[in-house]
């Protein structure tokens, strides 16, 4: 779905460059999540065996891993692997346990140490670690982690939400869940990191790393099994949220660059494997890193979705040619210049430009008072970034407009319109016979109401009684086809 829509942004053949993007970030960050899932299985055989917990390190230092971390990691993609040969649209029950678990757990977690742990200012005292800047700056980068943690799922979503049944009630599960958890998580989550440290006096941020110290710290009967469960509620979670946002979205992603080799199935195994290469235990090495690689997944998807918006509402005025999209000739409306719409990379390339040397810059600080304009530019970049394709786009397709604007197809051949949606978009609805490119497409695809199955019962009775009927003089085929429908062929 991604690939039909980057089609009318970027060029029959220039949408191979946002599916590369996508496909690249998803598979990133399902490397990233299962070692968070491989950390969840650490926790819950280490609360089962003492020696699984305290098994000694075999990797070498600078491999910023432990040997049993590493076990569980592969364990991890083990148990993904059923999971992955289900399409995405039998996973919904699954899904939603694995949330209410998560949930359970998470609030469990903040008051299992709420009570026991002793408050500490998380972030080291405001003034020692904001010298740098102001606030100002601080809640910016807080937004670009936040919507860099996000934007591959961002490009995804037309992936996911073709599976509505109607139009319009994937966006109030799309609000609610973006904004509710992402506000109440982080927010337990700064409660319990202010109430736990390490030993050397630093917070816990990482909730399996919460778990691995309580673990070492007090490996009794209580604390193994509220471990084990906690362990257990969370890597549902990691499943969940791996496999439907991650694994099914590369794999997507995959097929549809090669179709012929590839199916979803097979891209979601492969994407699997390609996320070995990105070495995903070095990304919680440090939680300053961490939030780095976040931001850094911002830089080049954020513009790209600038320009989606601009162009489907401010350029096109949502108004599409999807019988345009399904062909490479080049009088498309898509084809652009030689496939690619130089426009929109154009835009890409000069917004994404400015922030690599602030991107650069912010990852090699090691003294975090040394702040360039570079770096809160980079900072800022989804803000930033976003307004300016947005703008920018808008304006050069102004300046320089393909063919196509503000067209669409006068008659509904996919049937992607209920009839009433179709008739207030000024289009024919799909519930004829049409003919598109020499292929006939024939029968409709309205909502699937009890009325409509009435209806197309009574037709099909209509069209049986329209064998046995004997010509009159005067009247011929066509006046037959009239009377009965259009499905009578």
């Amino acid at each position: 779905m991604l690939m039909v829509i980057t089609r009318a942004i970027l060029g029959v053949y220039g949408s191979f460059v946002g599916i590369v993007m996508s496909v690249v970030m998803s598979i990133i960050w399902y490397g990233s999540q299962a070692w968070l899932g491989g950390l969840c299985i650490s926790v819950i055989l280490g609360s089962c065996s003492s020696a699984f917990l305290n098994m000694p390190n075999t990797l070498p230092e600078g491999a910023l891993m432990q040997t049993r971390d590493l076990i569980s990691f592969i364990l991890f993609h083990l148990l993904s692997v059923p999971f992955m040969l289900v399409g995405p649209e039998k996973i919904k029950h699954p899904v939603i346990l694995s949330n209410v678990l998560a949930v359970i757990v998470m609030i469990s977690l903040t008051l299992w140490t709420v009570k026991t742990g002793e408050f500490r200012d998380p972030s080291g005292g405001w003034d020692t670690v904001h010298a740098q800047t102001n606030r100002w700056w601080t809640w910016l980068y807080g937004i670009t982690s936040i919507l860099g943690s996000v934007s591959s799922g961002i490009l995804n979503h037309a992936d996911f939400t073709r599976f509505a049944r109607r139009q319009g009630v994937q966006t109030s599960g799309t609000l609610f869940g973006l904004f509710v958890p992402g506000t109440i998580i982080p927010l337990l989550g700064i409660v319990t990191a202010s109430m736990n440290t390490d030993a050397s006096g630093q917070p816990i941020w990482n909730p399996v790393d919460l778990l691995m110290d309580r673990l070492a710290r007090d490996y009794t009967f209580l604390t193994r099994a509220a471990c084990f469960f906690c362990a257990a509620g969370l890597i549902t979670s990691q499943l969940a949220q791996n496999v439907l946002g991650n694994a099914y979205a590369a794999g997507m992603g995959l097929a549809g660059l090669f179709p012929k080799y590839v199916n979803i199935k097979r891209g979601c195994i492969i994407a699997a494997m390609l996320s070995w290469a990105f070495q995903p235990w070095q990304f919680y090495y440090l939680s300053s890193m961490y939030l780095d690689i976040l931001s850094d997944f911002s830089v080049f998807l954020m513009p790209l979705t600038g320009i989606m918006i601009s162009d489907f509402f401010l350029v096109r005025r949502q108004r599409i040619q999807l019988t345009h999209l399904y062909t490479r000739d080049t009088s498309g409306s898509y084809y652009f210049t030689y496939g690619v719409n130089w426009r929109a990379l154009f835009v890409w390339l000069a917004c994404v430009a400015p922030a690599i040397p602030g991107m650069i810059d912010n990852l090699q600080i090691k003294d975090r008072t040394e702040v360039t304009v570079a770096v809160l530019y980079y900072r800022g970049f989804c803000i930033f970034g976003f307004a300016q394709s947005l703008v920018v786009y808008w304006g050069i397709m102004r300046c320089f407009p393909p063919k196509g604007l503000g067209e669409q197809d006068e008659v509904d051949v996919y049937g992607t319109f209920a009839s009433e949606e179709a008739i207030d978009l000024g289009i024919t609805p799909f519930n004829k016979e049409f003919e598109v490119e020499g292929e006939r497409l024939r029968g409709s695809f309205d909502d699937l109401e009890l009325e409509d199955l009435v209806e197309d019962e009574k037709e099909k009775s209509e069209k049986e009684e329209l064998k046995d009927v004997d010509l009159e003089d005067g009247e011929d085929q066509g006046l037959l086809k009239e009377r009965f429908g259009a499905r009578v062929i």
